[in-house]
């Protein structure tokens, strides 16, 4: 088949093509990016007119967007797009009911509220790896001795000024007072994520008027979803991590903790800011060379296994990670990965693994050879074709 892949600063790009190819179909880039992700009159009718001379089959995007899916509609070509990324409001919009659509999500709590809207063509998927560029990959002498460690974490730790939460002004002090205790509450839970339905029609309003929501054109999400997805959830995941790494840091004084992460961390002092890795060619080896990889995921992704994790595993990596349902049904906690249920025992189990080697090892080999048998790019490709 010929493949349309429009690509904008996502992962996997050349881990997808690179499957498509090799199971014989031809793909082409389409680099233009819309101006609105929702409705582009112009860009539509430019894809459109592409999609028409270019003997296009079918379309794909990592994430869900709309206006690719009205495009597709309008020409009568399947539109198959993969969503890694949560909170993803562009998939609560009317198009989403397009038959053209098959729409894979890798957070299975998503794809149940998605189905529970009415939308036919939304599947579970989770994340892969390029199982044949990892197995290739090692560090050098000289790599390692800026790879290695005892712990690490690679991730944001949303401490940008943009922020939505910290943004929030004039907010009267019952209503922060209430959902800095419903942030605290969620900090102590995993397995359920319960702020949304916390969120009152007199907390909302109160919300509302503090930092008013514009209304997507064709939204079917609610303010509610809004709220608490992208100003809550991310302010929960910016106070765990900090609290978390702070936590290791001052229980462990004899140990190398590195953080990778685009942002400077003044005020975690006992561990080292590596700055960012590349996706591809760094990272990787970041996984295999540190003793425990953590994975502390963002609150807005209820159920499902984030990217990371699949790369940790992957690349030969132990992970420990919090609490998610969706890991239950893929993998054995404690013979492919470690999880860890409150900070306790996320603590208990750093100090278990580090001074337990060859369980650890064994962990991390286990793990690594079930992603690499039964979760690749091929096998993930192969599954949503077989949809159409």
């Amino acid at each position: 088949m010929n493949i349309l892949y429009p690509q904008w600063k996502s992962f996997g790009v050349e881990d997808i093509t690179e499957a498509f190819v090799t199971l014989g179909h031809t793909v082409t880039d389409y680099p233009y990016e819309p101006k609105n992700y929702r409705i582009d009159p112009k860009y539509k009718s430019e894809i459109k007119k592409y999609i028409r001379t270019h003997s296009t089959d079918l379309v794909f995007t990592s994430n869900y967007f709309p206006v690719i899916s009205d495009a597709c509609n309008e020409t009568g070509i399947p539109y198959i797009s993969w969503c890694y990324d949560s909170p993803l409001v562009l998939v609560y919009s009317k198009t989403v009911f397009n038959p053209c659509n098959r729409i894979f999500i890798f957070d299975s709590q998503m794809v149940y509220d998605l189905y529970c809207l009415g939308v036919k063509n939304v599947f579970y998927m989770p994340m892969a790896v390029n199982a044949k560029r990892l197995a290739k990959m090692s560090a050098t002498p000289a790599q390692k001795k800026i790879v290695e460690s005892d712990v690490s974490f690679v991730g944001s730790m949303y401490t940008e000024k943009h922020t939505l939460y910290d943004r929030i002004e004039g907010l009267d002090e019952y209503t922060r007072g209430y959902i800095e205790g419903v942030m605290a509450s969620q900090m102590l839970v995993y397995g359920c994520n319960f702020v949304e339905e916390t969120l009152s029609p007199a907390i909302m309003e109160n919300l509302q008027k503090a930092m008013p929501l514009d209304t997507n054109i064709g939204g079917l999400e609610t303010p509610g979803y809004t709220y608490a997805n992208y100003f809550l959830c991310r302010k929960i995941t910016q106070t765990e991590r900090t609290e978390i790494l702070d936590g290791i840091s001052r229980r462990f004084k004899d140990i190398t903790i590195k953080l990778y992460t685009p942002k400077e961390t003044p005020f975690l002092q006992n561990i080292q800011n590596m700055g960012t890795v590349h996706y591809m060619y760094e990272m990787p080896l970041v996984f295999q060379n540190s003793k425990i990889n953590l994975n502390i995921t963002l609150r807005s992704i209820k159920n499902g296994i984030p990217l990371r994790a699949m790369d940790i595993m992957g690349a030969g990596g132990f992970l420990l990670t919090n609490c998610q349902n969706d890991f239950d049904r893929h993998f054995i906690d404690g013979e492919d990965f470690a999880s860890y249920s409150c900070r306790e025992d996320l603590y208990n189990k750093i100090q278990y693994y580090l001074k337990h080697d060859d369980e650890r090892r064994d962990i991390a080999r286990n793990g690594c050879k079930r992603v690499r048998e039964e979760h690749t790019y091929e096998k993930r490709v192969e599954e949503m074709l077989g949809t159409i």
